[in-house]
């Protein structure tokens, strides 16, 4: 599982990530929120889950969330089927 965490910068936000080699920079919460997800879901599309974690600006985890890898959903799905 990647890890994929947004926290507090001057003058706005960073996304960071062990998947990124650089620290991406947003200046609204929400765009940087929206990056991580999209992040996350492609991480999924390719076999990887993520776990991301959203600290506010006073440092708190803000939100956490998990996203599985598809892969793994859908080799449960089809063992489901055949038992």
């Amino acid at each position: 599982m990647k890890a994929i965490s947004i926290v507090a910068a001057e003058g706005g936000w960073m996304l960071k990530s062990d998947v990124c080699v650089n620290e991406q920079f947003f200046r609204s919460g929400s765009s940087a929120e929206s990056a991580a997800i999209r992040l996350a879901q492609g991480l999924a599309e390719a076999g990887e889950g993520a776990s991301v974690e959203i600290y506010l600006r006073d440092g708190s985890l803000g939100r956490r969330f998990t996203v599985p890898a598809l892969r793994l959903i859908h080799d449960a799905r089809s063992a489901l089927q055949s038992a």
